[in-house]
């Protein structure tokens, strides 16, 4: 009895789940009550879920407008993860016992990618783009690293989205060898990788590559990718020189939740419980929008494109390491049967053992074996953008999303030559002024 006690504590779930409470302060607008939840609850998560209270909590920061403390959140919850990820693999042992819920949880690959990108537009909001491209450049190469130490590549090794944020961010510095490489590399992802997720090619960005390599003189770069014809228009009427580029960011729906599955396999000394996560995405409930700027007598529309189905690349990538999570999973299956076996040969009389060994494979079966479904919730399921270049003045902004028109945003005003970023989260209705400027 002593090893079912056992089992049942260290299988328990710590702290509650209060992301409802939290997504119903944001819908309804009430920051300060949203902000309230965040700042009391660290304990409620429990110590293993510590990950994840740090990144609900930069998230709900973002939202509000608290983007120094959302920035803090994510620089605890990278650091974090780092060290989780890199700990000897020693500290699974205790979970082949039990399950990997008793492990502190140390997110999955891609989660831990779009905390860099989350910040960087945090950093946006915040009006700190060279931050911003510090922090996609930190994506591109923790990616890397994963890879590198998967024998199996994962498909997600490169992020088109955040390759496109940093040529945007280089052209806006006038760095266009730089922007015009990030752009072609955007155009490869979108092109190989991330047609696995659904994604088709921004038209945009192929607007954007062009113009980059007209400005870097690398317009040879790129015969073949597109026709002559479109790389002479394109690059001559994209950008007049008196005008100044919109770039607007908006989240659309809620990243997909884990789900437990479970095979249950006979054996000769009782069933054997196999617990693994599959990802349940639920689809936004709008997908398209448009964008409008009014400005005296001038009238600019621009539809949203998706750039980044965080859905498909957490169903993918959860896909990529099924295999490792089955090994493992069966590895821990086989661990407790013979600790099962082993506890039930202490008894002499044979009865007792058949009695014992049917016990505990029960209260394993039903108690103990559980898949880890823990995941980032308050992390969106898409990311649409849009880019327009519109002339120097101040401007009325409109969205055009989810069945409604949204112009509860402050007047834009923009400058010859700059670069003005807007965001919004389709998810929830009433979010602060977040505009900037570079």
């Amino acid at each position: 009895m002593t090893i079912i006690l056992a089992m049942l504590i260290l299988s328990s779930c710590a702290g509650g789940n209060i992301f409802s409470k939290l997504d119903q302060n944001l819908a309804s607008g009430d920051c300060p009550a949203a902000i309230a939840l965040i700042d009391e609850s660290d304990g409620a998560y429990g110590s293993n879920n510590r990950l994840i209270y740090l990144l609900d909590a930069a998230m709900v920061n973002m939202q509000c407008g608290n983007l120094d403390a959302a920035q803090s959140n994510f620089r605890s919850a990278e650091d974090l993860a780092e060290r989780l990820w890199t700990e000897s693999i020693t500290r699974n042992a205790l979970s082949l016992v039990t399950n990997d819920t008793v492990l502190a949880y140390a997110g999955e690959d891609f989660e831990r990618v779009m905390i860099h990108l989350m910040s960087a537009i945090g950093y946006l909001q915040a009006g700190q783009p060279d931050d911003a491209l510090v922090e996609a450049r930190r994506l591109d190469t923790l990616l890397a690293v994963y890879n590198d130490k998967y024998e199996k590549k994962n498909n997600y090794k490169e992020d088109a989205f955040a390759r496109y944020l940093s040529g945007i961010l280089h052209e806006a510095d006038g760095a266009w060898d730089e922007a015009f490489i990030d752009y072609r590399r955007a155009v490869d992802v979108y092109r190989e990788d991330y047609r696995a997720y659904g994604t088709v090619l921004p038209g945009m960005l192929m607007a954007d590559l062009v113009r980059a390599a007209s400005a870097a003189d690398r317009l040879a770069d790129i015969e073949g990718l597109i026709a002559a014809d479109r790389i002479d228009s394109s690059h001559r009427s994209d950008e007049p020189p008196d005008q100044a580029k919109v770039v607007f960011i908006t989240f659309a729906g809620y990243a997909p939740q884990k789900m437990q599955d479970m095979v249950v396999v006979p054996t000769s000394h009782g069933p054997i419980g196999v617990a693994f996560p599959r990802m349940v995405v639920t689809p936004p409930r709008c997908s398209q929008g448009r964008l409008n700027l009014y400005g005296g007598d001038q009238f600019f529309e621009s539809d949203l494109v998706l750039v980044e189905d965080i859905n498909r690349i957490a169903v993918k990538n959860l896909e990529d390491r099924k295999g490792r999570i089955l090994t493992k999973a069966i590895a821990r299956a086989v661990a407790k049967q013979v600790a099962i076996h082993s506890i039930a040969r202490s008894r002499d009389n044979r009865n007792d053992q058949r009695t014992i060994e049917a016990i505990l494979n029960l209260v394993n079966i039903l108690l103990v074996e559980r898949a880890d479904t823990r995941s980032w919730q308050t992390l969106p399921g898409r990311i649409y953008m849009t880019r327009m270049f519109v002339p120097a003045g101040k401007y009325m902004v409109e969205l055009e999303a989810c069945g409604g028109t949204w112009a509860d945003f402050e007047p834009l005003a923009v400058e010859p030559g700059t670069t003005r970023y807007v965001f919004r989260d389709l998810r929830y209705p009433v979010p602060p002024r977040l505009e900037t400027t570079q």
